[in-house]
């Protein structure tokens, strides 16, 4: 797995690219603001750096509440009828479709996934053991 700062590197170098491109381009076509516009896209591109480094990185070092490829045990909330052929989970932040193994699971009922099945998910009501 990639680290949090090489992620972060990779999304902030091509921003900073622009900052030697600035540079370039006032250097051949108005040298006389060439000292101001490095001081000024220096500056800006450190305070662009620290804010997105505040802002973005420490969510790119949490994990995820679950993982990607094992939702069992998992719970989440109906958001369309579950019956054995159709229906529509909450699952964290994502809506899934979902089946149950017989009956019908209302709106709004707390559910559990019991297993994936690709981009599927068979669930049951939460208070139900299976």
């Amino acid at each position: 797995m990639v680290s949090p700062k090489v992620k972060f590197i990779a999304m902030t170098i091509d921003e900073l690219i622009l900052v030697p491109l600035v540079i370039f381009l006032v250097y051949f076509f108005a040298p006389e603001y060439l000292f101001f516009v490095i001081i000024i896209t220096l500056v800006g591109a450190a305070i662009f750096v620290l804010v997105k480094f505040y802002l973005v990185f420490p969510t790119m070092s949490q994990e995820q509440s679950y993982s990607l490829y094992d939702l069992s045990g998992v719970t989440g909330k109906v958001t369309k009828t579950v019956t054995p052929t159709e229906g529509k989970v909450k699952v964290g932040q994502e809506i899934w479709d979902a089946r149950c193994d017989e009956g019908e699971i209302p709106v709004g009922t707390e559910i559990q996934v019991v297993a994936r099945e690709s981009f599927r998910v068979k669930v049951a009501p939460k208070e139900s053991q299976w």
